[in-house]
């Protein structure tokens, strides 16, 4: 040492000390803990009978300290594997159980009262006997043991072993900045002659009871709705479950299922909420999304918690034909084709001025920010983007067979965009629709613009002159369906497939469609658009089981991410079309972003979650204008919630388009519509025309019809859906009709 001083300066050697010093301790430190807890989980009882009361749940006097940061204190109970995290700047405290203040007033008994204290639950099949049906149980029930418990810095990790079923499940669970992540090791999960369906792990984090709570569950139903706490409460079975990024198309089960049934609003972000009181979190599914369905249950069903999970499936039922009509089918798992990956849940706990929805949507927009290196858009014009949809053509029923409609040509779109912009409208973008030849229903890539329109001379033509007025120019393609054999596309080879080995519809496997796209992007260069506005790619997510081109879920997500980078690359802007956030976050805009929840019983106010965290990131539009079922209500939620404005419009009558068989029109002419398209974007500029980049910081339900939206700049929108006046700070909000308060100005 003393050599050693000679080099080093002296201030540098006593902080080399001082590091080791604190290295020693904190795994000696570590070292004690393991042999604490290593013991603790040794002496586990299991799941032997517990008299009902306090000691069903953890003895928080005897939880030890596995892990923190600057922020939180991770404490872990090692004979049940629960946990609880503390927030070290005030002391809230969030935990993997129910909350014990309330534990003596739970009166479910049975397996669900097990299921409630259990840090583990599952459902399996025997899939070896065809008669097997599947299972329900708990890590408790099952007397299960924990093995392997070892902590790390930050956190600890274990298995769950269910020697009862044979059934070992490995998690790893560690602080990380102001979240606690849990994760699924797949790699270690065993199984034997049972099959695991699914697993829900930590199921009841946060859950709380209903008395004098301020609090909810927030679902993403749509573009985000709320469950509210309501004591007294009896919902029967009636929760909400759902699959994130909607139906895989690989496992449905009649034939009559159709992709496109809207009857509920699909999961387009992987994410969910809870709030109690000062105390919030939101789950985001990091890894293995794909794969799972979220449920939430308020009070009253099944327990008088109200609680929200993530379900990972392994296994999922399909359909398997036995004739060659297809009529006959059974449904039935496969007990090889489990579906792989780490699952990975991050549970970030919010700040108690940030415990809403609108704070959880405003730490997603941070964290979609840090993941796929988003930036603030850059201020505009000053004048939101109108965005003017035109129909080329499309097929209508004949006696002989389908025949071509010609609705709007090259030339009758330049007609619009000149007329629409002298009444005003200068800030505009196109998005030409069934361009292609055969109209709106040919679909697969490799197209060309069809002659009857103005054919690749007329598009170019179009495309110069939209460019003279500053007005870009989008063509829709929709890759996910190949009507038109494009490519030489064959169903029976080229096609997705169902686990049991049925073709679905016209859907073309991803692997073959990216031959295609190459293709396509020099077409693309060489008319000079823009670029492009996906359907399908980004709007649905399905395992594929054909032989040669198949894909995991995973793997089409990866998939479909590629084809949006590789577009983007090669042609210019990519925009989407009721994307879910895996494709998201990689486009340049999205045309009818979620924006309207289910309306379950259990769940009455919907909110815009998707559009707090996306408003300043990515632009987004919601339906057309003059497609909308209430105009004006429809109007004032696009302001509420953000929304650039878009109008369909055709250079035919409506009359003339009634028979076409892809699209249904309400009013496409634009001799009806161009005043009020004229108004409408006078009101949304004023309204929404400064605030363009600006993140939304701020939402709030002022009353049952009533809501406020706060930008970056301080600006606050108010909206009355509503039939009476409301008072807003002195000022009155008329019956349907909205408030702008610039800066967050005062009466």
């Amino acid at each position: 040492m003393k050599n050693l001083t000679r080099l080093i300066p002296q201030g540098l050697v006593l902080l080399l000390l001082a590091g080791v010093a604190v290295y020693v301790a904190t795994h000696l430190q570590i070292g004690r803990i393991n042999r604490s807890v290593s013991a603790a989980a040794s002496n586990s009882p299991g799941a032997l009978k517990v008299s009902p009361g306090p000691a069903e749940l953890p003895d928080e006097s005897k939880l030890q300290t596995v892990g923190e940061n600057d922020r939180l204190t991770l404490k872990l109970d090692a004979k049940t594997a629960h946990f609880l995290v503390q927030d070290k700047k005030d002391g809230r405290v969030w935990r993997s159980y129910p909350n014990p203040a309330q534990w003596s007033r739970e009166t479910t008994v049975g397996l669900w009262r097990t299921h409630l204290r259990s840090p583990l639950m599952f459902q399996y099949a025997d899939l070896t006997s065809n008669k097997s049906q599947p299972k329900e149980t708990n890590f408790l029930e099952e007397q299960g043991t924990i093995q392997k418990l070892e902590t790390f810095p930050g956190g600890f990790r274990l298995t769950f072993d269910m020697p009862s079923k044979k059934l070992s499940v490995p998690i790893e669970v560690k602080l990380e900045g102001d979240s606690v992540v849990t994760r699924i090791v797949d790699s270690g999960i065993k199984e034997e002659n049972l099959s695991l369906l699914w697993l829900r792990l930590y199921p009841f984090f946060g859950a709380e009871r209903s008395e004098e709570q301020d609090g909810y569950l927030f679902i993403p139903d749509g573009s985000g709705a709320l469950i509210r706490f309501q004591e007294g409460g009896t919902n029967a079975t009636r929760i909400y479950q759902e699959p994130v990024f909607g139906k895989d198309l690989a496992y449905q089960l009649k034939s009559s299922d159709d992709y496109r049934d809207n009857a509920r609003h699909k999961i387009s972000a992987p994410v969910y909420g809870a709030k109690s009181g000062d105390r919030g979190f939101l789950a985001i599914l990091e890894e293995g999304a794909e794969y799972a369905d979220l449920l939430a249950s308020p009070a009253g069903a099944y327990s008088t918690y109200n609680w929200i999970t993530g379900q990972n499936n392994y296994r999922q039922k399909y359909r398997q034909v036995t004739n060659r009509e297809k009529e006959r089918s059974f449904d039935t798992y496969n007990k090889e084709a489990r579906f792989s990956g780490d699952r990975v849940t991050r549970y970030v706990l919010l700040d108690s001025q940030a415990s809403d929805y609108a704070g959880m949507a405003k730490r997603y927009r941070t964290y979609l920010m840090k993941a796929y290196k988003l930036n603030q858009l850059p201020p505009g014009s000053g004048k939101v983007p109108m965005d003017i949809i035109v129909v080329g053509g499309d097929s209508a029923k004949g006696l002989l067979g389908d025949r071509y409609v010609k609705a709007t040509t090259t030339i009758d779109a330049m007609q619009m965009i000149q007329r629409l912009y002298g009444l005003g409208i200068d800030n505009m973008a196109m998005r030409y629709w069934g361009w292609q030849k055969g109209g709106y229903g040919e679909t697969g890539g490799g197209a060309v613009v069809d002659s009857r329109l103005g054919g690749e001379k007329g598009m170019k033509d179009l495309v110069t002159f939209a460019h003279s007025l500053n007005v870009p120019v989008y063509l829709r393609t929709d890759y996910s369906r190949n009507t038109s054999g494009a490519g030489g596309f064959s169903t029976r080879v080229h096609g997705v497939r169902d686990l049991g080995g049925t073709p679905i519809e016209k859907f073309a496997s991803l692997s073959f469609v990216r031959q295609l796209v190459d293709q396509d992007i020099r077409y693309f260069r060489e008319l000079g658009v823009d670029g492009v506005e996906l359907q399908g790619i980004g709007q649905y997510l399905s395992s594929d089981y054909n032989s040669k081109y198949g894909a995991s879920r995973k793997e089409s997500m990866g998939q479909q991410q590629a084809i949006i980078t590789k577009l983007r690359e090669g042609v210019g802007k990519v925009l989407g079309y009721r994307s879910s956030l895996f494709a998201a976050p990689l486009m340049d805009g999205v045309a009818r972003l979620e924006d309207d929840f289910s309306n379950d019983l259990f769940s009455e106010d919907g909110i815009p979650f998707l559009q707090i965290a996306l408003h300043g990131l990515i632009p987004y539009t919601s339906m057309p204008s003059n497609e909308r079922d209430q105009f004006n209500k429809q109007f004032l939620r696009d302001l509420e919630y953000g929304a650039n404005p878009s109008y369909l419009f055709t250079g035919s009558s409506s009359e003339d388009l009634k028979y076409v068989q892809n699209l249904t029109y309400y009013s496409p002419s634009p001799q009806d519509w161009e005043q009020t398209a004229v108004q409408e974007f006078q009101k949304w500029n004023q309204a929404l025309g400064d605030v363009q980049h600006e993140f939304i910081t701020g939402h709030r339900i002022l009353s049952k019809e009533v809501r406020e939206t706060t930008f970056g700049n301080g600006k606050r929108i108010v909206v009355n859906y509503g039939t009476s006046a409301y008072v807003y700070e002195g000022r009155p909000v008329e019956p349907e009709n909205y408030l702008v308060l610039q800066g967050g100005a005062k009466p």
